[in-house]
């Protein structure tokens, strides 16, 4: 398996979110890796992200691509980690079985709280992609690997809009009747 490049350390981690310093980085770090390929990746566009994975690696990270680093996506990436940690604490694989873990001095979250919290950090998530979306349409010039990406078929273009709804509500305000499936590729003269 190729290295894994992580976007946030252990302590800008901890001390920038709600997760206890005793919660251990070995459970953390898969979480991290999940969450930069499946939400940072996408709003990055694959170039820009492979290319900031490799400086990552190579320790070269500075300049333009610090400030992108440290400001946009580490508090983008924080959000989404902890919207996704909740499931990965509360189980554990064991050899025999799957279990629940649990702790005597405390009182376990409801399922519906637990929803509410995940719901809520993935909202604040896609407000801090959109932060990172709009400044590297700002900084285009900065950023050459955003906008022109390589086209290869395996490329992810940069998303244009980083807000998701949980239903379809289109994308035209009128009618059009030259949009019906019939008249889509037909020519127009």
């Amino acid at each position: 398996m190729a290295t894994k490049a992580l976007f946030i350390s252990e302590q800008v981690l901890i001390d920038n979110s709600i997760i206890n310093e005793n919660v251990s980085y070995t459970q953390i770090r898969p979480t991290i890796i999940k969450c930069q390929e499946m939400y940072i990746q996408p709003v990055l566009g694959s170039d820009l992200y492979n290319d900031l994975v490799a400086r990552r690696i190579a320790g070269t990270i500075t300049g333009n691509n610090l400030i992108l680093m440290e400001d946009k996506i580490q508090p983008a990436l924080i959000q989404w980690i902890q919207a996704e940690l909740p499931s990965v604490l509360a189980f554990k694989y064991m050899n025999k079985n799957m279990f629940r873990r649990n702790s005597g001095e405390s009182t376990p979250l409801t399922l519906n709280e637990i929803q509410a919290l995940t719901d809520k950090m993935k909202n604040d998530a896609e407000w801090y992609c959109e932060r990172i979306t709009k400044y590297l349409q700002e900084n285009q010039a900065l950023f050459p690997l955003y906008q022109n990406p390589s086209g290869k078929i395996d490329t992810i273009i940069p998303a244009g809009t980083n807000y998701n709804t949980g239903m379809a509500l289109g994308r035209r305000t009128r009618y059009d009747p030259l949009d019906l499936p019939e008249n889509r590729y037909k020519p127009i003269f």
